[in-house]
């Protein structure tokens, strides 16, 4: 280059060229070269100058627009006698019309095509899902692209109809990375792993970042949710993340969604780092498109990314917790928060108005560092996952509250530009509405499948119920703490709130003893992704079991659909169910079907199933040696929807518990856990066969904090109690029969002139025989969310004779 011509980067892809010409007035040519697929105004501003012409006129300022790829003059400078120059340059960009960015990306978005074409040839029948990276990386002759999650537009949205300002480029890190030494390559971690590295994108997941950036406090936390560790030409990546209570293990490529020749429109990392966007798109991949994590709760994320129980505790419960922070932060557990309000800011789109007066974003998570009392002084030491926007208040980075003192006994750093301050205990709760406390530790782990199942009364064909199909038992040796949960598949997935919505949940811990079992401790029943029961138990025999009133368990779909689209390719919905089979019948959590296993569902099917017909069919479709995979499973579906019909199809999933709109009528699967600070042996019983399904009703209802509202209703003679009772956590009536006589009884209850209910039995009309002192749960029943709620309960009862 010209000794008189230097330049300088700006901002990536924004290069400043200045011209000198000496001569008796000396000018000086400043152009703009804008490497980027935007449109750009830039100002430059000469204001302060003395003796100089700018474009030949005594202004001082110039404004440009400057298209993508061009570069242009912005301004040229005469100098005059004794000059003097002062230079400020500012800009902004706009994405460029989407007709220009699309010329730009055509002969790109044609690559593309064809690499998922070879892709989908290359890997047709591998199941690479169940294959070690290494062997994968074998098996490939080109860059890995993942047929699960391919490079396209309903990766990002989902079944959402919306678009982005700008058209999307898959892009490889080796493309968008602003590599500064020819020799340094993309790595998944670079140096160390802090919470600093984390940049949110144009993407409301805060709540899922603000959980990575707790995990990036200790960051083997983040490393051990890594299989690959390093960096592959190939770019296969494998990632487990503990979703629906169960590790699972996600193979991801390294196409990432960016901006048109640009950087990632969504998280990244600082430096040529990929663990933040790898650990994003796994997630995503998970759910079923990137949009899919949009707006959600700190505490969900945290327990899918260490697996450990997490409690969430609102603003009520935080007024006195202080002594509880302080041992959780002693405990070493992750702790954040989350303020009132909606986080709708963007990384495009953040300002410094996003945040209120005093700096903090409403509705957004943040992490908690440290709990600390200094010199009387209640503080807590937070950090907001975007690296800026700082509380300003009291105990701020600039208060004069800092006493060299307090500084030193707190490890104070003055940095105020990363995201971190301190705050009073006072101001604290103020402003925040809550936090999730994520019990990390390396605790023992026991992960089960478990069932609920809807059951035909043997004494009444009328009378369904919805069971626990197992209970699980289990033996303490010695004093331990032991926290069990159950967890249902999250309704974030693509397809589940609309088919599998959350059912009202519940736990009940029962202690064998010579009497019989003695009722220790119960979760209130509710409708949610989980619950979980802590306790602190002594040596003995142990049981647990799930509940749930079994009200939710209808989907909301009422649309038919038609089961493949024009394309031959399943439809989403059904995509989403063949899932939940796949789930129910996958017992040993493997992610394939064994013999016995896909002999479950032909016996669901009331058919036989061939030993040698199944290996046939290992042989036909994605297969391992020892079972057929979900891709497997989903190409039998196919081949059986082409060769038997719609009809055949419909009738098949009826059998297997799904009605045409592929709701899930009859069963929903869940997991659950048991995290102890010893090793324990859990046992799976059938529950089906016992009364224990019945007693977790019943004994529900002794706890206030769970029924608000008790009534007794009249009957027509005495001799039989019949209670009514409302749970306001999962807005739902149950009502329980008690026999006084010192005979057997039969109770018939009749709700056939209420109105607006959904009941948990065939018809409104009950008939249960009672023994002499008995407590039998006759109904569970819930508003229907159209008509108003009317109850006219009748009860009547008669001796059995």
């Amino acid at each position: 280059m010209n000794a008189n011509i230097t330049q300088k980067e700006i901002s990536p892809g924004i290069i400043l060229l200045k011209h000198i010409q000496p001569g008796p007035e000396m000018i000086y040519i400043f152009k703009v070269q804008l490497n980027r697929l935007n449109c750009m105004e830039f100002i430059a501003d000469f204001t302060g100058s003395e003796n100089i012409l700018v474009d030949g006129q005594n202004k001082m300022k110039t404004i440009t627009i400057i298209n993508p790829f061009e570069t242009k003059q912005v301004a040229q400078l005469t100098m005059k006698q004794d000059w003097k120059l002062k230079t400020k340059f500012k800009f902004s960009l706009k994405t460029a019309d989407k007709s220009v960015q699309a010329e730009y990306l055509k002969e790109d978005q044609l690559q593309l095509k064809l690499e998922i074409q070879d892709q989908m040839k290359q890997l047709y029948r591998y199941p690479f899902q169940l294959k070690e990276v290494p062997e994968i990386l074998r098996y490939l002759k080109s860059p890995f692209v993942d047929p699960e999650f391919l490079p396209v537009d309903s990766s990002i949205f989902g079944d959402e109809e919306a678009e982005l300002d700008t058209l999307i480029q898959w892009r490889r890190p080796s493309a968008f990375f602003q590599l500064k030494d020819a020799n340094k390559r993309p790595e998944i971690f670079f140096d160390k792993i802090e919470p600093n590295d984390i940049k949110q994108g144009a993407l409301g997941n805060c709540w899922f970042l603000s959980a990575l950036s707790s995990l990036a406090e200790r960051p083997a936390l983040v490393k051990r949710l890594f299989v690959t560790m390093i960096t592959n030409s190939l770019g296969v990546y494998r990632i487990k993340i503990c979703k629906n209570g169960e590790w699972v293990y996600v193979t991801i490529d390294d196409l990432f969604p960016c901006y048109p020749l640009g950087a990632p429109i969504f998280s990244a990392a600082h430096g040529n780092e990929l663990w933040v966007l790898l650990l994003e798109k796994a997630y995503a991949k998970l759910h079923g498109s990137y949009f899919a994590l949009r707006e959600g709760l700190s505490g969900e994320a945290m327990v899918d990314l260490t697996g450990c129980p997490t409690v969430v505790y609102g603003y009520s419960e935080l007024q006195q917790m202080w002594q509880q922070l302080l041992q959780y932060d002693q405990e070493g557990y992750l702790i954040n928060a989350f303020t009132e309000g909606n986080d709708t800011q963007s990384e495009g789109q953040r300002k410094e108005s996003s945040a209120d007066n005093i700096g903090l974003i409403p509705g957004h998570a943040y992490s908690i560092l440290q709990v600390k009392e200094a010199k009387g002084n209640k503080l807590i030491n937070i950090r907001n996952p975007w690296g800026n926007f700082e509380w300003k208040g009291a105990w701020s980075d600039t208060s004069p509250l800092w006493t060299q003192e307090i500084q030193n006994i707190v490890n104070f750093v003055n940095d105020s530009n990363d995201g971190q301050f301190w705050m009073c205990w006072k101001d604290f709760l103020t402003y925040f509405k809550g936090v999730n406390i994520c019990k990390v530790r390396n605790w023992e782990e026991v992960r089960i499948k478990g069932k609920f199942i809807k059951v035909t009364d043997i004494n009444d064909n009328n009378i369904d119920v919805v069971l626990s199909k197992w209970y699980y038992s289990f033996v303490i040796a010695k004093s331990t703490k032991v926290i069990m949960g159950i967890h249902q598949e999250d309704e974030r997935i693509r397809g589940v709130k609309l088919l599998r919505p959350y059912l009202d949940i519940g736990l009940t811990l029962f202690k064998q003893t010579e009497k019989g079992l003695e009722l220790l401790a119960q979760t209130i029943t509710k409708q949610d992704r989980q619950v979980q029961l802590e306790c602190d138990l002594n040596p003995g025999v142990y049981i647990v079991v799930p509940r749930t009133s079994g009200l939710y368990l209808y989907g909301e779909n009422s649309s038919l659909i038609n089961l493949l689209n024009n394309d031959g390719s399943i439809h989403p919905l059904l995509y989403s169910t063949l899932s939940d089979i796949f789930r129910k019948f996958d017992m040993l959590l493997l992610r394939e079907l064994s013999f016995i296993e896909f002999k479950g569902i032909y016996d669901c099917l009331e058919k036989q199933l061939d030993p040698e017909y199944f290996k046939q069919m290992l042989t036909k479709y994605t297969s391992t040696e020892k079972g057929i995979t979900f891709t497997g499973f989903v190409e039998f579906f196919i081949d059986q929807i082409k060769q038997l019909g719609v009809e055949t199809i419909y009738r098949w999933l009826e059998k297997l518990g799904y009605d045409k709109n592929l709701n899930s009528i009859k069963s929903r699967c869940f997991i659950f856990t048991a995290h102890s600070s010893i090793e324990i042996s859990v046992t799976v019983r059938d529950a089906i066969s016992t009364d224990l399904n019945n007693r977790v009703h019943v004994f529900a209802t002794t706890f206030p904090d769970q029924y608000h509202q008790i009534e007794n209703i009249k009957t027509e003679r005495e001799g039989i109690r019949v209670i009514q009772c409302y749970n306001r956590h999962s807005d739902t009536f149950c009502i329980i029969a008690i026999n006084d006589q010192t005979y057997p009884i039969e109770c018939f209850l009749d709700l056939t002139l209420c109105k607006g209910l959904i009941v948990s039995t065939k018809t409104s009309k009950v008939l249960k025989r009672l023994d002499s002192g008995q407590m039998e749960t006759m109904i569970h029943f819930r508003s229907n969310r159209i008509q108003k709620l009317k109850l006219a309960i009748q009860v009547k009862w008669q001796p059995v004779q």
